[in-house]
């Protein structure tokens, strides 16, 4: 009777196995010349739910817009770093880069404080900012105290960073307040723009289309709602930035009244998205 020897196979399938882990860990590496992206805010940014109070997820399968956003760049070819401090959703598949700023239940007031510390730690080239949830109300001024913390950084380092600002989305059930919010948020992103920082606005309480069934509770949404979120932040990291089309913008439209400005892939010309007032628009 013939003896067969199985060690071969398995010695085989346990290398195969292992390129494929080697393959799949180098599809979520970044060259050293990545854009190095820090998605900062509450828990919308890193993946927290009503439902994780009782019977929380692990961290490593936290995701929201993230996971999506970087799929979304791989497949563009936009070389991406997301860095931060805080690390989630390292064991979803296929993987991605689970470095982040997401902090749930944090207000825009506690983002502030320790913002200035975020960007020295991890030095980003761009900042996605969605933030305001936890404490939104009419006031956008702790808003400003992070844009103001992001300059003391370029100042102290020399470092130049672009900070996309979202407006930010409602609730499943609407918030009269949101809007009241985006509004002032508006104006916050206006003064800096006009003063010459590397500010953009998106309008993600508008752009990102988010219907009921786009949310996991009242306040976060499920994954095909943070899919749409990654759109947004998408389109707006594929729009060339040009500074005096910028402000040109602004200096044309009230603040209170863009919803978003959009620069073509040439960075030639200038799409302004803008409430109408009864009054009309004198230009």
């Amino acid at each position: 009777m013939k003896r067969f020897s199985y060690k071969p196979l398995m010695y085989l399938l346990v290398l195969l196995f292992m390129l494929v882990s080697l393959q799949a860990e180098e599809n979520a590496t970044t060259p050293s010349d990545a854009i190095r992206i820090m998605p900062l805010g509450d828990s919308i940014t890193y993946d927290n739910r009503e439902a994780d109070l009782h019977d929380p997820r692990p961290a490593s399968m936290r995701t929201g817009y993230r996971s999506h956003l970087w799929y979304m760049l791989q497949d563009a070819k936009y070389g991406a770093d997301f860095v931060g401090s805080r690390v989630a959703g390292q064991a979803i598949k296929p993987p991605f880069d689970p470095d982040n700023e997401g902090h749930p239940g944090w207000t825009s007031l506690d983002i502030a404080e320790k913002t200035y510390d975020y960007m020295a730690r991890s030095q980003p080239d761009i900042v996605l900012l969605h933030i305001g949830t936890n404490d939104h109300g009419t006031f956008a001024g702790n808003v400003d105290k992070i844009l103001n913390e992001i300059n003391y950084y370029e100042q102290a380092s020399g470092k130049k960073v672009h900070v996309i600002v979202a407006q930010i989305i409602d609730r499943r059930d609407h918030d009269r307040l949101i809007p009241l919010f985006n509004d002032n948020v508006k104006k916050v992103v206006a003064s800096h723009v006009i003063a010459g920082d590397f500010v953009t606005m998106v309008d993600m309480y508008h752009d990102a289309h988010l219907t009921r069934r786009d949310y996991a509770d009242n306040t976060h949404p499920n994954d095909q709602g943070y899919y749409k979120m990654a759109t947004v932040w998408f389109n707006a990291l594929m729009t060339p930035y040009n500074q005096a089309l910028n402000i040109f913008a602004y200096a044309l439209v009230p603040a209170e009244l863009i919803e978003s400005v959009s620069i073509n892939n040439t960075a030639t010309s200038v799409t302004i998205t803008t409430k109408v007032p009864e009054t009309g628009i004198l230009f």
